[in-house]
């Protein structure tokens, strides 16, 4: 897969007023859900177990990343549609996971970390796949998106480990889904801290748009 060099960087497209508001709109309303939910794991004995604020972010940044992120940009018409097509096959890969997902965890309590590294690996592969069938030459504004698709990549590389080193410590077969914010967790919470970390500002500099560089595009 050919990945932009730093030569290419641009900022995305400009979001038309009607894109730009659902898509921050999306992401507080998401996050809202997560601060309940993670409230709800941690005070009401939930199934799952408590939850930590380090996974917390974690969790709102994955959903963030591949669920909302890829939504909008699949529907971004100033991208080339190839383009649009990567980031609809990113958000459909993970809305297809997700009825199954949350079935098999709160009504079967049969998931496995397994499963979802497997899904992440699959989607990974298909991203690959999907960015070397495109054209080597894209547009300038489509480079852009293209550095979204790498971070998204590396995202579930990340996510990965964390389902890797969580299976370690616990076992989703024993009721327990989440790192909580104890000792015997210590090192997951702290490495989705600095994923956090990194993850957030990144992502939201590769959603930024400048117009004075556009303007030269």
């Amino acid at each position: 897969m050919r990945s932009p060099s730093a030569s290419e960087f641009a900022p995305l497209p400009p979001v038309t007023l009607n894109h730009r508001w659902p898509l921050v709109f999306s992401i507080a309303v998401l996050s809202a859900a997560s601060a309940v939910f993670a409230w709800r794991q941690n005070h009401l004995a939930a199934v799952g177990g408590p939850i930590s604020v380090a996974k917390t972010l974690w969790l709102n940044y994955m959903l963030i990343a591949m669920y909302v992120v890829p939504f909008f940009l699949w529907r971004e018409k100033t991208l080339a549609p190839a383009t649009r097509s990567l980031f609809g096959w990113l958000f459909a890969s993970f809305a297809l996971r997700a009825p199954i997902e949350l079935w098999v965890i709160f009504f079967t309590r049969g998931w496995r970390c397994g499963y979802g590294i497997t899904h992440d690996l699959l989607t990974i592969g298909l991203m690959a796949f999907l960015r070397w069938r495109m054209s080597p030459d894209p547009g300038r504004r489509d480079f852009a998106a293209l550095r979204v698709v790498t971070l998204l990549q590396i995202t579930l590389f990340v996510e990965m480990f964390m389902a890797w080193e969580f299976s370690r410590l616990a076992s989703p077969a024993e009721g327990i889904y989440f790192a909580a914010d104890t000792p015997h967790f210590r090192f997951v919470n702290v490495a989705s801290w600095i994923a956090v970390a990194i993850g957030y500002p990144a992502l939201l500099y590769l959603l930024s748009r400048s117009r004075e560089e556009l303007a030269h595009v």
